[in-house]
């Protein structure tokens, strides 16, 4: 169940170097000190907030990893982004007036929750706050032309691979253990593949040494062969 776990501090936040506050000088930082956000924390069987609802909170991501997804006209949902550590998410209310998707943890996490109103006039006091946010914004857009591109022209095991590869080196780790607790199914249902056909590569892979997995966590093991299987066609 959601609770309160106290309020943020941003100067002396663990993600900071992460957020949108991560620019601003520490003078900034001790103005700003009576903006303290509500800390949130949620589990895996909660929603932070639904596609359609009242769009008045962003929330910055402090601990674990949330899933956007989107509620389509037959009742199927599709995921378009997942959110990981320090990244902002729900500021659908400074386009218009309801959130655009769903939010869902995927794992045990803490949110700062940040009402818009207040974060509007912070944004309008520090352009360092309204510079970091534009970046984001167009950090999203390339994303989502990326993702585009890749499941028009790219094959199964090419979006897979290319996933997988993005997945892990964000977190700038190799031959190592990264958290992944998407399911083959919303694996799947990010890249517009089916279970069966994830099971199938991933078993693949596993067979040929790309990859190892353990519950809720994956390593790649040979980078090299894996970035071959996301440009098999010549496609990056």
């Amino acid at each position: 169940m959601s609770n309160v776990r106290g309020k943020g501090q941003c100067r002396s936040c663990h993600i900071r170097h992460l957020s949108i506050f991560a620019q601003l000088p520490e003078q900034k930082l001790i103005d700003i000190q009576s903006f303290q956000p509500l800390v949130m924390g949620y589990d895996p069987t909660e929603t932070i907030y639904h596609q359609g609802a009242n769009a008045s909170t962003a929330y910055t991501l402090r601990k674990g990893l949330v899933k956007l997804l989107k509620v389509l006209p037959n009742g199927r949902t599709q995921i378009v982004r997942v959110i990981r550590e320090g990244e902002l998410f729900g500021f659908d209310g400074f386009a218009g007036d309801t959130y655009n998707h769903t939010a869902i943890p995927l794992t045990e996490i803490e949110v700062c929750r940040l009402p818009l109103a207040e974060l509007l006039d912070l944004k309008r006091q520090n352009p360092e706050i309204e510079n970091a946010m534009m970046k984001r914004w167009v950090q999203h857009l390339r994303e989502a032309e990326d993702m585009m591109v890749e499941l028009g022209a790219k094959k199964a095991a090419e979006r897979l691979a290319s996933f997988l590869i993005r997945w892990c080196t964000s977190s700038n780790a190799t031959n190592t253990w990264i958290e992944l607790p998407l399911s083959r199914g919303e694996m799947g249902e990010l890249l517009g593949l089916t279970i069966e056909t994830v099971s199938r590569f991933l078993s693949e892979w596993k067979r040929q040494g790309f990859i190892t997995e353990q519950r809720g966590a994956i390593q790649i093991c040979d980078v090299a062969a894996l970035r071959k299987a996301a440009c098999s066609n010549g496609s990056c």
